[in-house]
């Protein structure tokens, strides 16, 4: 290991955990449905994402990627949480409607 290394790995870990710990108030949110109409919410749910994801990559550059791995996991909370709100409802009128279908 280099100290340049351990020092991009620092910054990168350290800004993932940030940005998770920050977003995780908008799952937090999410799942006790608060702030409904909020846009706020929807931000907080990809800042916590863009942690996960952050740290994901550190620890695949530091080649630790037997941890990266179950971090992966981390991210189903997000996807919930986004379910929860309605970001990935179908809207079958309008799909049909494209399509043609009936």
């Amino acid at each position: 290991m280099s100290d340049v290394s351990d020092l991009v790995f620092a910054f990168v870990s350290g800004g993932g955990l940030l940005a998770l710990s920050i977003g995780a108030f908008g799952v937090l949110d999410a799942y006790n449905k608060r702030g409904v109409g909020e846009k706020r919410v929807d931000w907080l749910i990809g800042l916590y994402a863009l942690g996960v994801v952050m740290n994901i990559v550190a620890y695949v550059m530091l080649d630790r990627w037997y941890i990266a791995a179950p971090l992966a996991l981390m991210l189903l909370p997000a996807e919930r949480a986004l379910e929860k709100r309605g970001t990935f409802k179908r809207r079958g009128a309008k799909v049909n409607a494209i399509t043609g279908r009936d």
